[in-house]
Order: structure tokens, then sequence, then C-alpha cells
């Protein structure tokens, strides 16, 4: 809905439209350790035709990058929650604890505004050992208990290997220089045994944060850890094992902060069974779930839960998964439901799972779905769904890149009757069973609203539903890929030829087998190769005359996947073909 201005001339009320864009004052969403969120609260621009612009550089240097622009929310479509009319994005795969300058350049050709905004973020560190660190060495479950009860800011309680029967509760907060450290001699050592408890926590922590919980295993209980306090800021779960648990890791409202790495989380479903087997009686049980804000999840690996990953609050911004490999979900790999902005997803592995990446939905956006593999899909590659209630609380700003689907049935299937708005799905690979449902390659139900599909390859060629704007013709089926070129859409995409990966890797036969993670780079003859649109920051580093279509660029060294090795964090990890925040800038395509 456009804002109106009232003017009074000679009596009479005339209404004008607000279109000129006035900029307030740019903030910066929380920061993770290998982002920045960019918010720019506006006023005006009720035609939508302003635009912003991201450059960004380490503090100290030369070098300015280009960044994607900020995407222009929409509050007029966002149903159930509040949003003010802003632009919002991101600057990824920055390095941690490093400070960077941002420039943002507001152009609106009504007024002829062009103003630039300037702005530094930091990313958050790695987080480390106290500043002053007080050893306690514990070998007991009566060693443990007392530990715990006299905690204070900069205790390292380190447990001896052993089993620890038994649940445990510590009600005692560190700080930012000197957490409380919990920490195993070793991961499988060092066990914490709930003894099969039917609603307890094997621990659970109180206190208003920074505690960190490392090198050790979690088993046999309803529930693994809780993090018990709203708003507890700073809490770290490290290099921990968690087996044989209905729920893994949860959270509370609010909190802030937390750093989720390198953990393995082993739940008690099995693959093949999903939701559809019990009408999502398991639906809730949650591997990592995370509320609040500026949260990180980052390299677990996660079998046999409901839903694997998510954040559940409404409103939630600066949400990091990435590096993730999920072995099996009955339900979501990932879920980004209610986040307002800054939702992230990015080069996670996922096989076996129901309904892979869920936004369900997006209040404002954007989120990120960039550059994972997804292969083993029972029923929906990306959860396009809103949230019931009349009307619905319809999904905005979705922008999936470079991910690579493959399918046993539908190479993208989306089955709702639930609109999403304002939404971009290009350089993916969407490859299907030889004989999709229905003759369907693309089965998109869902009515569209300002939804781009372009630069995207697709397997095999068949039917392509799509639930097109009323002016486009609404309800469509399209015989074959020719045919939706014609209709306008998929201009730059293509049809994959054979071979199109190198380890061979093709869908199979029905998702009740149960697949090993695959190897998805492609083969150096696919057509896929160099067939991309250039996206600053995010494939930019490219190695052949544009980018691959995929989550994989050939010749670019493969990413990791669940638990690093030791020694390799945020601060070394490497990303993509080259450590792109200190690279020169490539402009992006026009």
């Amino acid at each position: 809905m456009r804002i109106l201005f009232l003017l009074v001339v000679s009596g009479l009320c005339i209404a004008r439209a607000d279109d000129v864009v006035r900029p307030g004052e740019p903030q910066l969403d929380r920061p993770t350790l290998m982002a920045l969120g960019v918010k720019l609260p506006v006023g005006g621009d009720d035609n939508y035709n302003a635009t912003v612009s991201v450059r960004y550089r380490k503090a100290g240097t030369d070098t300015w990058r280009q960044a994607l622009p900020l995407y222009r929310v929409r509050p007029e479509t966002v149903r159930g929650w509040k949003v003010e009319p802003q632009f919002s994005g991101s600057i990824f795969d920055l390095r941690p604890a490093t400070t960077y300058e941002i420039e943002l350049r507001v152009a609106d050709p009504d007024g002829e505004v062009d103003r630039t905004l300037t702005l530094s973020g930091t990313t958050r560190g790695v987080p480390g050992d106290p500043a002053t660190p007080n050893q306690v060495a514990v070998d007991s479950a009566a060693g443990l208990r007392a530990a715990m009860a006299a905690a204070k800011p900069g205790d390292v309680i380190t447990l001896a290997d052993g089993r620890y029967e038994g649940s445990y509760s510590l009600r005692a907060a560190g700080t930012a220089e000197n957490p409380i450290v919990i920490r195993g001699a070793s991961q499988d050592g060092v066990i914490l045994d709930g003894g099969d408890c039917a609603s307890c926590n094997v621990l659970e922590v109180y206190g208003a944060g920074f505690v960190h919980i490392e090198r050790l295993t979690l088993q046999n209980a309803n529930r693994a850890l809780r993090f018990q306090t709203q708003a507890a800021e700073g809490n770290v779960v490290r290099r921990v094992r968690i087996r044989n648990t209905r729920l893994g890791i949860g959270a509370q409202a609010d909190q802030k902060d937390f750093y989720i790495a390198d953990n393995v989380l082993e739940g008690r479903l099995a693959w093949p069974s999903v939701y559809t087997d019990d009408n999502g009686a398991r639906s809730n049980d949650d591997g990592i779930r995370v509320q609040g804000f500026g949260h990180v999840m980052a390299h677990n690996r996660i079998s046999g839960y409901g839903d694997a990953m998510k954040v559940e609050q409404d409103g939630a911004r600066a949400i990091d998964f990435h590096g993730n490999e999920i072995l099996s979900a009955y339900d979501n790999g990932v879920e980004l439901d209610a986040s307002e902005a800054n939702a992230r997803c990015l080069r996670n592995r996922f096989t076996n799972t129901y309904a892979t990446l869920s936004v369900q939905p997006i209040y404002g956006g954007p989120a990120y779905l960039i550059r994972n593999v997804v292969v083993n899909v029972t029923h929906e590659q990306m959860k396009f769904h809103a949230l019931g209630g009349t009307p619905p609380r319809d999904s905005n700003g979705i922008f999936a890149w470079h991910n690579t689907f493959v399918s046993p049935g539908s190479a993208l299937n989306l089955e709702t009757s639930d609109v999403t708005h304002h939404f971009v799905i290009a350089n993916n690979l969407f490859v299907g069973g030889a004989r999709p449902p229905n003759g369907r390659t693309v089965n998109w139900t869902g009515p569209i609203d300002d939804g781009v599909f372009d630069y995207n390859g697709y397997s095999p060629d068949g039917g392509f539903t799509l639930n097109l704007p009323p002016a486009q013709g609404g309800y469509s089926r399209f015989a074959n890929f020719a045919a939706i070129q014609q209709a306008g859409i998929e201009i730059h995409g293509l049809l994959l030829a054979t071979p199109m990966f190198a380890s061979g890797l093709t869908p199979p036969a029905s998702y009740t087998e149960t697949l090993n993670p695959p190897d998805a780079a492609l083969d150096p003859v696919s057509n896929a190769i160099d067939r991309g649109m250039i996206l600053a920051n995010v494939n930019d580093d490219f190695t052949g005359a544009a980018p691959d279509l995929g989550a994989l660029e050939l010749g670019c060294p493969a990413p990791i996947y669940g638990p690093r090795p030791e020694g390799i964090d945020e601060s070394n990890e490497p990303l993509g073909c080259e450590p792109r925040a200190e690279a020169p800038a490539t402009p992006p395509a026009p």
C-alpha cells in the first residue's frame, strides 16, 4: 500500500504519493563470525524504485569489494509480523574478529537522490578460553556436581575419562572475558549418561550465559542439553557428541550469539522414517533448536531427528547455518521459519531428508539459501510455505542461489496454496528421477508474486507446472522446457546434458534408499559449467568464463562438511577458490 501525503491547494485536498526515498541511519544486526547484516530504515520510495548498492573493505586497507545490493523489504506483503520500511542484506565470508568499513550508496531517480552513507562493523571472534583461567579437575559425578555448584567466571572444569551417571545442572554464568568452561578429557571418553530418563535433560544450563560445553558425550535421555534462561548470551557447544536422545540441543526466547560448532548429534529416528509415515508425530524431535539473534550453527553432523536444525522465534535476525552435514532428517533439514531478515544457510550438505530447506515463512527478508548440496529428497526441496491463519502469513524475500538438488521424484516440487512474494531462484541445479511423478520435472503449485526463475539447470526434460501471476497466465502447465522459455521464463536456463557429475551421481530409484553423503562436483564436460549469473560476494571467485551452476565451482577446493579437523575454524577455514574478504573486487555482471 502506498503512503499518501495530503496537500491543501486552493481549498482542495490533493493526494500525492511519497516516491522519493528518505534514508535513515544505517544499522548493523548482531554480527556473526563470518557475516555482517545491514539494515537501512527508509521513508518514502512508495514506488519501490530506489536502490542501495554496497561495498566493503577491511579496515586499514585500500581495496574495496562489491557486495550484493540491499534488498527492499515490502511491509505490505508481510502478515502476522510488523516490519518497518527498510533495505536489508548481508555481507558474506568475512573473517572473525575483524573490522570492516561499509559504504551504502542510495539512489532514487525520483528527486535524483544519490547519497553515500558509511558505517563500520566488527565480526565476532572465535570463542576462546578464559583470560584468567582457574583449573578445576573432576573425576566423579559428585565432584562434577560440586564443581558446578561452586562455579564462577573463569573456571575450566575438566572431566577425566569415565561415565558420569544422572542429570546435571549449572546455574552460574561466566563473562565474555572469562567464560565458565566444562570440558572433557576426550569426546568419546567422557560420557554423561542420563540413564534413559523419560523427561530429563542430561545437562541444563541456567544463568546469563558465557558457558562453554566442550569435548564430551551426552547420551541416553529425552533431551541432551538445554539452555534454560531467556536472553542468555554467548553460550558455546563445541566438539560434543550427543547420542540416543529425542531432542539434542534446546533453547529459550531472545537468546543471543550462541556458537554451536563441530558437534555430532545422533538421534533415535532411522531413515527412511519420514513425516508422512505418522502424520508428523516426530516433527519436533529437534537436533539443534535456537531462538533469538546472532547464533551460529557450523560444521555439525546430524542424523536421526525430526528437524535437524532450526531457528524458532518470530522476528529472528542474523542467524547462520553453514558447513553442516545432515545425514538424515525425518522432516526438515533446516528451518529458517519466522525469521525476519539475514537468515543465512550456506554450504551445507543434506542427504536423506523429507522437506529440506524450510522458509515457512520469512517475515520480510532477505533469507539466503546458498551453495547447499541436497540429495535424496522425499517431498519438497525448498519449503516455500506460509503459516496458517486468516490471512495466512506468507513468505517474503527469499534468495536461492547455487544449490544442487538431486531427487528421486520431481526435480523441483512445491505443493501448497500459499503465495510467496519477492523471491529469486537462480544458478541452481535441479535433477529429478528419470520418470518424475505425473511427468512433471517442476511442480510448483504455490502462487508466485514477483518471483524469478532464471539461470537454472534442469533434468530430465518434462512438464513444468508454475502458478504464475494472473497477468502471466496464472496456474500454467508447460509441456517441456522449450515451452517455458517461449513463455519468457528461464531465458538463461538450460536442460542438463550427461554427464552431469564427475562421481556419476544420479537420483536413487526411491527415497527409501539410504544414501551416503554424495560427491556433487560437476563433470569437466558438463554443460552447467560457466552458465551462471555473476553475484557479487557470492560467486565472484569463479574460475572460468562465468560461474558454474550448482553448489560447487569446478576447480575450487571442496567445502568441509561436518566437524572440521582440529586446528581449523572460521579464522582459517578455506572458502571457495580464494579468501574473498582480502581479494580484489570483480565487478558484477550488468
